[in-house]
Formats: structure tokens, C-alpha cells, sequence
């Protein structure tokens, strides 16, 4: 035998023996799903809240009409209580500290999957204030873009991971015993991805303030500050091009009520008229979409300086989100170009204004 026959006998054996070794892991990945992505997963579903793998598979195999999408200024709403609002059957699918790219990935799976009627999206300038294409990446995040291209000849990277195996080893020992490994896995859609638990206070929030002031913290996890016509662009092509492509679907945008410190602290860092022109962008093109209705409680003032309701500079707990969920459902506080350009003199105002300069030199006294 050639030599060259033999190295390719070698090789193979070794890749005969390789699959062998590996077929009982593949085996249990696709029996237990834990990730629910191939939706093989038996029922009830436990989920492990690692939101970029946990997503993709709930807007697959998930029952739902409605969704609600953006960072983790959604991650509190109810969706019992979103559905009983607004009379539709709501799934949220919240990826903390994702640009509007991974959010766009995530409604293109939702609508090949389900006949969506609504979407409801928290648009905020961190999630356009990137290049186009840009996916989040800091503190050491990873994306697993193969579980978002509907591209099923790289599903073996979920396949024959040894993560998934281990996980779905956890979530068989669960079904057996009862037992959450590590109080870590969720079986109830209502509270996975929530922190309504944490404490939220005055006290945490003006130091999460005086830290990012004061230069401890970088306020550059929360903001890019590129150009405006640079997100601008990105709105183009990644919010107003997806609403567009989907015309049958009903969008609801909204601008979430982050505490009045985080306007201040924009103002301060002289970003604040930058960030309202980039939104007053967003509401000057998608106004013009038959299919759109926007919505504004950043100058509800009564939410974004009560600072007791807050974990930090722009994260509220659900009171906010119920608020939400009710304007939008009795549609008051809708907004258009007119009344959106006042919104803001509203805001620049108040947060220019003598009680809240001197709420600030109190807080970095």
C-alpha cells in the first residue's frame, strides 16, 4: 500500500473513531435542547438565562403573536401582563447590552416562525450609535451568530459543544430530581431575564452617578459618541429598513424612561442634544411608515426623578415597565416630529434647571 493510501486510511479511522466518540454527547445535546434551539427539548421547557443562546430558540419554538425586543430596559416587563393589556399573546426577547443588529436578527427569526402582528421596541441611541453591522462585544461577550443565520449546516456547532453537553447533562439531573443546579435555570417565562428582586434605591443610584462623573466607571459601555450621521445611517438600514420589510406587522417604538441623572450626565458630557437629534431621527422617518405609532416617557418626570425606583443610572424596576405597557395600550404619550421637538426643549430644560443642579451638587459633594 502507497504511502499516501495509508495516511488517508489514518485519517480515516481517526475521524471514524472521532465521530464515534462524540455521538453520545450529540446524542444528549439533541435530546435535552438546552437551549430549546432545534426544538427538541420536552415539555415543560427549562430555560438557562444566557440570553444570546437562550433567544434565538424561544422566538422559534415559543407560541406568541406579540413580541417585545431591545436591551435590558425590557427585560422587566410582565408578559402576562403585556398580553392582558393589549389583548395578544406577547413573548419578550431581550438581549442585554445588544446593538440594534443582534435585535434585527432576532425579529427575523420571530417573523419566519409566527405570524407576528406587533412589535414592540425599545429604541434607545446606545442601540444605534454603532456602524452599521456592529455587534456588542465588550466585557468579553460572545455572539453565536450561527444560531441566527437559519443556516442549519453550522447547527453542529450547538451540536457538538461541550457547554451544551454539560448543560443538558444539568437539565436532565433537574427533570429527575427536581433539584435547579445552582438556583440558575428558569421554568417560568415570567421571570426569566427579570431582576425585580434587587434592591433598588436613591442611594444606588446617585453612586452609580458619582462613580461615572467622577471618571471610576466608563460611561463608554452604555455609548459610542460616533458621529450622528453615522447612527443615523445604521437607522436607515437597520430600523427603518426592517420596519419596512415587514409591512403587515404593527410597530410600537419607544424611548424607555431613564432617570434624569442619565440625561444630566449626557448633558455634562455634552452629548445630550446629540443623542435627541439622532432620536428626533428615528421619529422623523418612521412617522412617515403607515405601520408605526411611537411613544416617549423620557420626559415623565415623575418616574425619571423618582430615583428610588432605580438599580442604577438608566435601570428601573417595574413599575416603569407596567406604566409602559399601559400608555401604550390606552395610546396616550404618543409622539410625533411636532411634539417630540417640544418633548426635548422640555427635557433640555429641566435637566438644565436650577433643582436638578443642585440635586447633582449634593450627590458629588
Amino acid at each position: 500500500m502507497s504511502r499516501t493510501k495509508e495516511l488517508a486510511l489514518f485519517f480515516v479511522k481517526g475521524l471514524f473513531v472521532l465521530i464515534l466518540a462524540l455521538l453520545p454527547g450529540a446524542f444528549v445535546v439533541c435530546k435535552m435542547d438546552p437551549y430549546l434551539f432545534l426544538g427538541t427539548q420536552p415539555k415543560p421547557y427549562i430555560y438557562i438565562p444566557n440570553e444570546r443562546f437562550q433567544i434565538p430558540g424561544m422566538a422559534r419554538h415559543e407560541e406568541y403573536d406579540t413580541v417585545i425586543l431591545g436591551t435590558s430596559m425590557i427585560e422587566n416587563f410582565s408578559e402576562k401582563y403585556a398580553s392582558e393589556k393589549l389583548n395578544a399573546s406577547a413573548i419578550k426577547l431581550p438581549i442585554n447590552a445588544s446593538y440594534i443588529t443582534e435585535q434585527k436578527l432576532v425579529l427575523d427569526i420571530a417573523q419566519k416562525y409566527h405570524d407576528i402582528k406587533t412589535v414592540l421596541w425599545a429604541v434607545d441611541y446606545r442601540t444605534v450609535d454603532i456602524e452599521h453591522g456592529d455587534i456588542y462585544s465588550m466585557n468579553n461577550v460572545v455572539f453565536p451568530k450561527y444560531m441566527y443565520d437559519e443556516e442549519w449546516v453550522n447547527d453542529w456547532k450547538y451540536i457538538v459543544n461541550h457547554n451544551n453537553f454539560y448543560w443538558a447533562l444539568k437539565q436532565y439531573r433537574m427533570r429527575r430530581t427536581g433539584i435547579d443546579p445552582f438556583d440558575y435555570m428558569v421554568t417560568d417565562r415570567e421571570v426569566l431575564n427579570t431582576w425585580n428582586w434587587k434592591t433598588f434605591s436613591r442611594e444606588l443610584i446617585t453612586q452609580d452617578y458619582k462613580d461615572l462623573y467622577e471618571g471610576r466607571k466608563s460611561v463608554y459601555d452604555k455609548i459610542n459618541n460616533l458621529p450622528a450621521e453615522v447612527a443615523k445611517k445604521t437607522i436607515d438600514q437597520d430600523l427603518i429598513g426592517t420596519i419596512k420589510k415587514y409591512p403587515n406587522t404593527d410597530f410600537v417604538l419607544f424611548f424607555a424612561p431613564k432617570s434624569i441623572l442619565w440625561f444630566k450626565l449626557l448633558d455634562q458630557m455634552g452629548i445630550l442634544e446629540k443623542k435627541l437629534d439622532v432620536l428626533t431621527y428615528i421619529v422623523d422617518e418612521a412617522s412617515k411608515l403607515p405601520n408605526v405609532e411611537i411613544y416617549n416617557f423620557q420626559n415623565e418626570f415623575e418616574f425619571t426623578e423618582n430615583l428610588n425606583i432605580y438599580l442604577d443610572i438608566t435601570h428601573y424596576n417595574n413599575t416603569a415597565n407596567k406604566y409602559m405597557i399601559d400608555a401604550i395600550s390606552g395610546k396616550w404619550l404618543k409622539t410625533d416630529p411636532e411634539s417630540f421637538r417640544k418633548d426635548n426643549a422640555e427635557l433640555i430644560a429641566r435637566v438644565r434647571s436650577e433643582e436638578i443642579d443642585n440635586l447633582v451638587q449634593e450627590i458629588l459633594k
